[in-house]
Parts: structure tokens; sequence; C-alpha cells
């Protein structure tokens, strides 16, 4: 089975009970769409165990993006808009002390990591990514094409844009993503707000359970689309 979640921000235990939950097995797939790190009490916990698995990967999210930059903005200087300040207003303050408590080849070993992370992944006619998709046109010849075509702010970081607006393409599938709580998808469209629940409108799939503000942690299988939740 293949299953698909995100932003888990450093929650390990939650993470391991939603391994428990879908029954994750060595014959499994899961891809994480970002945000492994931050804010939560274990971040590093759950990217070595991601980094150790053979049938998990991860698709960089936006606070790897807050660390790597952040720690570049040290060798070279503040690059665009990240900063080791900005990282740590984010949540990336324990995440940097636990990082400088390790030696220097666990700490290239986890930045290497995180350097080579895709921004998205297609599987068939499925899109994996962590912000969203912006199209500047309607018709497509595949959805490589559309990624193809975006920035790597907007597959990171996109919110409002992305979720507002109209999707209208001609591909069929759809575009699974994290980044944004399904709670506060609902609030700036203007929907009633249900905390921890999948989000699904036309092609799009917003999995962002917003566990670490008292949501849920979610799973998709992309076998059966069964929806797993963990609290």
């Amino acid at each position: 089975m293949i299953y698909v979640t995100a932003d888990i921000h450093g929650y390990y235990k939650a993470f391991l009970h939603l391994l428990e939950e879908i029954r994750f097995s060595p014959t499994d797939i899961l891809y994480v769409i970002g945000d492994t790190i931050d804010k939560g009490p274990e971040s590093f916990s759950v990217l070595k165990h991601i980094m150790a698995a053979d049938n998990m990967e991860l698709i960089l999210g936006n606070h790897e993006e807050f660390m790597l930059e952040a720690l570049k903005s040290q060798v070279y200087g503040k690059r665009d808009f990240i900063d080791m300040d900005l990282w740590f207003k984010h949540g990336g303050e324990e995440t940097y002390k636990e990082y400088m408590q390790m030696g220097p080849q666990e700490q290239q070993q986890i930045f290497r990591f995180l350097s080579t992370r895709p921004l998205y992944k297609i599987l068939g006619s499925t899109v994996l990514v962590h912000g969203g998709i912006i199209p500047k046109k309607r018709i497509y010849s595949c959805w490589e094409e559309l990624l193809k075509e975006q920035d790597r702010k907007t597959l990171l970081w996109t919110k409002e844009e992305f979720l507002t607006k109209p999707f209208e393409i001609n591909l069929d599938g759809r575009v699974i993503f994290g980044h944004t709580p399904t709670s506060e998808i609902q609030r700036v469209r203007g929907e009633p707000q249900t905390p921890g629940v999948i989000w699904k409108e036309g092609k799009r799939l917003g999995i962002d359970g917003g566990y670490l503000f008292g949501g849920r942690l979610i799973a998709v299988c992309l076998d059966n689309d069964k929806i797993y939740y963990v609290k």
C-alpha cells in the first residue's frame, strides 16, 4: 500500500501512532509531504526515522527550507527572506539547539539529506506537494509540464492564492498538499470550520490536520483513498 501524510512537526509519538494505525509494513511506502521538523518536541526523531527507512520518502516542506536557508545565512549571509531570526520566530529555535549538539558528521548527513529532497512527487495522476500549485493556464499536456512552470516559493509557501482561486485545469487527477491546516483553509474560504478533518475541493486535497494546534495527524492510502486520523 502507498500512504501519504504531512506536517508532523516533531511530534514523534503521534507519528509512531499513525504508523501503527495504518499498520505500516516493510512492503508499504510512505510519502511525507514536508514539515517533519520545528514546533514539536522531537524534530530529529521524526526526521531520522524517515532517513533510516528505505520505504519512506520526504518531500521538502517550508520548515525544512527554513532550516536549510537559515543555516546557509550564517555562512553566506541572508540570501532571500530567511535568516536565523525568522526561523526561530516560526518554531526553529529548539530544532537549531538540538542540531548544534550533534557532531559534524551527523550535521552534514542531515543537511545533505534535506538539500536533496524533491519539491514534489508525481505518482501517475496524483501530485504530492507541500504548499500548492498555481496554474498559469488551463490546458496542459501532462502534470510534469504544470509542475515545471512552478517556482520554488510557490511549491513550498503558497497559501491564499492557491486555496481561494478556482483550480481549473484539463488534467485528470488531484493535488495532495499540506502546509495549511485544513481549518485555516476553511477560514480563508469562508467555509464552516471542522478542525483536524481532511479538506477536499475538486482536484485539491488538503491533509494538514493541524496536529500541533490541537487537530489530528492525517494519512491517506492512495490505493483505496481510505483516510486515517490520529489525535
